[in-house]
């Protein structure tokens, strides 16, 4: 490919071959070809220079377009009052499921009765049982001192089935094989578990236990006696009217205020060996209360039963 030679001094030009450098036959001087480095280098800064320009200018216009989108969207948007309090959303109602009820403590204040509405654990327990028509009047659970003697009964019973338990063990091992002492251990083993679990599972159930009055029913909630689950029994108003308070020896003011009794009977007969014949039969009975057990304040929350449910007054009673 010829290349284009030029004298610097004169401006001849020719058609070189090889490109070399070559003497000027006009002015002698040296005719040299064109620099193509420079050129190069000059056009790809060039190149480069229209590119940043593109890139601003480009930029320029997407920062003129970018506050007038976020400036029409701002004007479509809906004028909002910070100050104006956001609907709060409504719990879910119904039977069982921490109804949207209804507090009513004035019944109760008046019989200088605490309604229980500030005890957040106790109110979140009764919400799941309460339906949306409901009004509640009072809540409240088992008197704590009450609850301490009632769990003495099993701490008891485990004591007499440990001392019976070894008791039987020393008399094995005295008359009998050494294998033969260990039977009644296992007696013994049962006790201690008595005396050691039964008693706190007695309070721990008190403690989740509670009672209720609304202007429908009187509720009964029994919790296990292991594990969290439990019982809620209702009583209408006409099983409330034949409805008894016993009192409680301590504290003051406690007792049970009983909704029905049930009374079961169990015969034992006794049995001659030789004839087969009954000598004699004993029968036992065995009292079981239901309602509001070892509650304070008993009597104010009867004649509540009486003002709310009932319909009564003291004068009617």
């Amino acid at each position: 490919m010829a290349i284009t030679i030029k004298c610097p001094d004169c401006g001849h030009t020719k058609q070189s071959d090889d490109g070399n450098e070559e003497t000027c036959p006009e002015c002698e001087g040296t005719m040299v070809p064109p620099a193509k480095k420079k050129y190069q280098a000059k056009t790809k800064s060039l190149e480069e220079e229209s590119r940043g320009k593109k890139k601003s200018k480009s930029r320029d216009d997407d920062e003129d377009e970018k506050p007038k989108k976020k400036g029409k969207a701002v004007e479509d948007l809906p004028d909002e009052d910070e100050d104006e309090p956001k609907p709060k959303a409504k719990k879910k109602s119904g039977s069982g499921g921490g109804g949207d009820f209804q507090r009513d403590p004035s019944a109760a204040e008046a019989l200088e009765l605490n309604p229980g509405f500030k005890n957040k654990t106790l109110m979140a327990q009764v919400a799941e049982e309460m339906s949306r028509t409901e009004v509640l009047h009072w809540c409240g659970r088992m008197c704590p001192e009450i609850a301490q003697r009632n769990a003495r009964v099993p701490l008891f019973v485990g004591i007499g089935i440990t001392c019976a338990g070894l008791l039987f063990s020393a008399v094995f091992f005295a008359v009998a094989p050494w294998f033969a002492g260990l039977i009644p251990l296992i007696f013994v083993l049962v006790g201690v578990g008595i005396m050691i679990f039964v008693p706190k599972a007695t309070i721990k159930a008190a403690e989740r236990s509670w009672y209720a009055v609304t202007d429908q029913r009187a509720i009964v909630y029994a919790a296990s006696l292991f594990g969290s689950g439990g019982e809620a029994t209702t009583y209408e108003p006409s099983e409330l009217r034949r409805m008894r308070v016993k009192g409680a020896k301590s504290p003051e003011g406690a007792g049970n205020l009983i909704f029905k009794t049930k009374i079961t009977e169990q015969r034992t007969d006794y049995v001659d060996r030789k004839t087969g014949r009954t000598v004699r039969s004993e029968t036992s009975q065995t009292t079981t209360h239901y309602g509001f057990l070892g509650i304070e304040n008993v009597r104010e929350v009867e004649t509540l039963i009486h003002k709310v449910l009932l319909k009564t007054d003291d004068d009617d009673e």
